[in-house]
């Protein structure tokens, strides 16, 4: 840890300009990462990260309207959940900001990008073919396939690449007891949500029935990288309890 913040430092002092502008989102970044990847990931990694992240939103027609808490939480972040820490950012800007530069909102971007990303990337949903639950993109993209999970990460990372504020949204059991599931969540003012390789209109999914009957016995959860009083429950790794959450059941009751 002393190693990263001297590295940092050291970037600021010969990149005073830059350290003006974006020294709080690598703050942030150090005040709420779990403690493994202190250790786990390179400073260029977090600064470069962080670079490309502020750099997208003068890119983006609606950048400069984006909340510093919104931006903070749900863009500059590097990862949702317990993923594999893929160095995503500037190979997922360069893949897909020109669909958000044609886009006129946030909305008709989502829309656009959650069928163009699993078209170009060649991923697709399986519960059987897909290699376990909590793929990283770059391992999502090797195997073709993923659960709701994996395309969720796919979907959310790709969408902060281009200036989208987008988080992971999760039930641990519906009410009916039919099983978890695993979703997207975007912010273009306020909150909606959307099926990952699913491109409907914002707000409406195959769950959405299925949502509004959440409760405080089965609630949704958002996952937050701000550190929070909640776990984001993951079934496939129950022991895991470093990722924070928002309960965000009374969202879907609207």
């Amino acid at each position: 840890m002393k190693f990263l913040i001297a590295f940092i430092l050291l970037f600021f002092c010969t990149n005073p300009a830059w350290a003006n502008q974006e020294d709080e989102g690598l703050s942030f970044l150090m005040a709420n990462m779990p403690p493994q990847d202190r250790t786990g990931l390179s400073p260029a990694f977090l600064v470069e990260n962080t670079k490309l992240a502020y750099q997208v939103m003068d890119e983006v027609p609606w950048g400069k309207s984006i909340p510093k808490n919104i931006f903070l939480n749900d863009v500059l972040p590097y990862a949702s959940l317990n993923e594999l820490r893929d160095d995503w950012r500037a190979d997922f800007h360069q893949r897909f900001i020109k669909i958000a530069q044609e886009s006129k909102t946030i909305d008709q971007a989502v829309i656009r990008l959650n069928k163009y990303v699993f078209d170009t990337l060649h991923v697709s949903y399986s519960a059987d073919k897909r290699p376990k639950p909590d793929q990283s993109p770059y391992e999502s993209i090797k195997a073709h396939y993923a659960s709701c999970t994996g395309l969720s990460i796919l979907l959310v990372d790709a969408l902060r690449s281009v200036g989208i504020p987008a988080r992971i949204a999760a039930i641990p059991m519906w009410p009916d007891e039919s099983g978890n599931h695993t979703w997207v969540e975007i912010w273009d003012g306020r909150w909606h949500y959307t099926g990952a390789a699913e491109p409907n209109i914002l707000d409406h999914a195959w769950f959405t029935t299925k949502a509004s009957q959440a409760d405080a016995s089965h609630p949704i959860y958002a996952s937050s990288f701000k550190k929070t009083s909640l776990i984001f429950p993951m079934r496939w790794a129950p022991e895991l309890k470093y990722v924070s959450a928002i309960d965000v059941t009374a969202n879907y009751k609207k």
